[in-house]
């Protein structure tokens, strides 16, 4: 997948594959994943985000917590 992708989804505002994506294998495209989740505002993006929480990544970590407080304002 790449980050093009990414915003292509998030232009379609399609969180759906947003959210599958966030299971990507590649870091950098979960954290631009969570950012999109962020900026769509979508709230059935708030669980899947609060499972990045647990990634051992700790960008991932980070991408999905400021998504989740985005998505919350």
């Amino acid at each position: 997948m790449e980050k093009s992708a990414v915003e292509k989804m998030q232009a379609n505002k399609d969180v759906e594959g947003l959210i599958r994506a966030l299971k990507y294998e590649k870091e950098s495209i979960q954290c631009h994943v969570a950012g999109a989740l962020g900026n769509i505002g979508d709230k059935r993006a708030i669980e899947p985000l609060i499972e990045s929480l647990k990634d051992e990544n700790e960008h991932v970590r980070s991408s999905a917590a400021e998504a989740i407080g985005n998505i919350r304002k």
